[in-house]
């Protein structure tokens, strides 16, 4: 990663809080059931195994990663499917559970899974927070610390002027999509990051470029699905918390 030179006295405080991360592009394309994607079809071998909410109506489905195809993180499984499930309502669920499925063996016949969603067509939301599917491409990172961090503030108060300071702002910035690393909260952190909810599972930021799924929620905002770390060496997805947020 490349300093600029205003903040080279601070390389060696902020190289400290480096995290590992994979990038995510979304790009318009046509996916395999199995395959990393955002919207489209997840994995499901019968309709039954669709999620659903607690009053029994299909969930929107979100993105999917096949943790096969990215670049292996620390703590993370290294095989398996993670499916990403949200309310089926306007509001892109917010301050409604999530559901997170994770399905470690599956298969790659294709004549023994579905290859349409099968509640695409009965979807509530009006307005998905993407306008296409697509296939996602991972690109590992190194992280940098994020501005809701405490030990940012301590960096932050090193700063001997504003151009040093606004340096420090621009080159801690860990907004795009991604899983792992630190989150970036376009507002004030949720209450579940302040209660331990310390991994990124995943962030999905807003993307409407040239080329993209035209990604959007509200006002160049975006998402995260966080969960604790001892949940995730255990693999229980149950209680990853969810939140969306824009400018």
């Amino acid at each position: 990663m490349k300093f600029p030179q205003e903040l080279e006295k601070f390389r060696e405080k902020l190289e400290s809080t480096y995290k590992p991360c994979n990038e995510i592009k979304f790009v318009p394309a046509d996916t395999k059931p199995w395959e990393s994607k955002i919207g489209g079809c997840p994995y499901l071998e019968k309709k039954e195994d669709y999620p659903k909410d607690e009053n029994g109506n299909p969930m929107f489905f979100m993105a999917q990663i096949n943790l096969e195809e990215m670049p292996p993180l620390e703590d993370f499984p290294t095989k398996g499917i993670l499916q990403f499930y949200i309310a089926d309502e306007d509001d892109w669920g917010l301050d409604k559970p999530c559901r997170v499925v994770y399905i470690e063996e599956y298969s790659r016949e294709e004549s023994r899974l579905l290859t349409e969603n099968p509640f695409a067509d009965q979807y509530i939301m009006e307005y998905p927070p993407f306008e296409e599917s697509g296939r996602a491409e991972f690109s590992p990172k190194q992280d940098i610390i994020a501005h809701d961090c405490k030990g940012f503030e301590e960096i932050l108060e090193a700063a001997e002027n504003e151009t040093e300071e606004e340096a420090l702002w621009n080159f801690c910035d860990t907004a795009g999509s991604k899983i792992g690393g630190y989150p970036c909260f376009v507002q004030n952190p949720p209450a579940f990051y302040e209660e331990g909810a310390e991994v990124l599972l995943l962030q999905i930021d807003c993307d409407d470029g040239e080329g993209s799924c035209g990604i959007m929620f509200g006002d160049c905002g975006n998402c995260q699905f966080m969960m604790t770390r001892e949940d995730l060496l255990k693999r229980d997805f149950s209680k990853v918390s969810y939140d969306w947020a824009c400018c």
